[in-house]
């Protein structure tokens, strides 16, 4: 399982040596597989984006250019990833590079494909919407919240890291406390995140029902929870930006598109989602995904995002050493169930 350790540590001294001469370097990279779900979650539109993917072999391609290039870490996600056939296949090869893997899913497929992803899968970040009534309002899928506990205890009871994360909107913003308590019964840390309005625009900014007065009382009572030990998978630098709400930082001085980035169902390779329209992002099945990696364009503006996994390598790669704890906290293990 922990065979990421060796290969992620010399890969983190290339690390420090690009970011000392602030050279590019796609040390962390998701591979978005497909926009295709098999739900409709009330504040995503990312299943109406599907279209185009590329094959497993340019998948397995993007994963060695990059690899070759510096890669150490790669995160697989959707819509829902696990819905092509070839989800474990590619996983697995990220793996068979010495790569640390993680995947992003709504839980529905694990259960039956577990017994294939444990060996490869070092993280397993699920989504959670809430206590059951909440989180199946929010799915639209009677028994939805059911299957993510099922997937939340079998993974953890077979050695992978699982985390939930929570995207609030109008419907579920009140779920916080809720949540907390469902990740100290069952050993999970939880992520928070709030929803944005199109996720591929960031200029349509957040859903409108969650204003900066909701923000910074969020930011607030999450800040308190991780000083009460409570399992809070945010950093406090997260949480001071978030309490900034609207305003989470700078796009311009963001890490994405220098040590983090994206690759999507067409190849394109972009700095995050949320700017994957903003400009022409070149595509990595026609020039080399290595080479898209370095020759795309960082944003020049923009109010920051509050999207948890890209805020969080965001503080990582400035050297946050809140951040940096809070990483090691996650990796080093779950918190201890109730």
């Amino acid at each position: 399982m922990n065979n990421w350790v060796l290969p992620m540590a010399r890969r983190s001294a290339r690390l420090l040596v690009s970011l000392a001469t602030q050279r590019r370097l796609p040390y962390s990279v998701t591979f978005i597989l497909t926009h295709r779900c098999n739900f409709q979650c009330d504040y995503c539109d990312i299943p109406a984006a599907a279209g185009e993917e590329l094959t497993t072999a340019e998948f397995r391609r993007a994963i060695d250019e990059l690899a070759d290039a510096g890669l150490a870490r790669a995160s697989f996600s959707g819509g829902e990833a696990l819905l092509r056939p070839d989800a474990i296949e590619l996983i697995a090869h990220a793996k068979s590079r010495g790569l640390f893997t993680s995947l992003n899913s709504n839980g529905w497929l694990i259960p039956k494909l577990l017994p294939q992803l444990a060996p490869i899968l070092d993280m397993l970040v699920v989504s959670l919407d809430g206590p059951e009534a909440s989180h199946d309002l929010v799915r639209r899928r009677q028994g939805s919240y059911a299957r993510v506990v099922e997937t939340l205890d079998a993974a953890r009871a077979r050695g992978i890291a699982v985390a939930t994360i929570t995207v609030l909107s109008r419907t579920n913003w009140h779920v916080v406390d809720e949540v907390l308590a469902l990740a100290k019964t069952h050993g999970f840390w939880a992520y928070f995140q709030p929803a944005y309005e199109d996720c591929f625009d960031h200029a349509a900014g957040l859903d409108p029902s969650l204003s900066g007065a909701l923000l910074a009382d969020l930011a607030t009572r999450l800040s308190a929870a991780c000083d009460a030990g409570e399992p809070v998978a945010a950093s406090p630098t997260f949480l001071a930006r978030l309490g900034q709400g609207p305003q989470f930082g700078d796009c311009a001085s963001c890490h994405a598109g220098r040590y983090f980035g994206t690759v999507m169902p067409d190849g394109t390779v972009v700095p995050c989602h949320l700017v994957s329209r903003a400009a022409a992002y070149p595509n990595g099945k026609q020039l080399g995904f290595a080479r898209a990696f370095f020759e795309m364009p960082h944003p020049t503006d923009g109010p920051g995002c509050a999207i948890s996994p890209y805020q969080e390598s965001d503080l990582i790669f400035h050297l946050d050493r809140g951040a940096i704890g809070a990483a090691l906290k996650r990796l080093l293990g779950p918190p201890r169930a109730a």
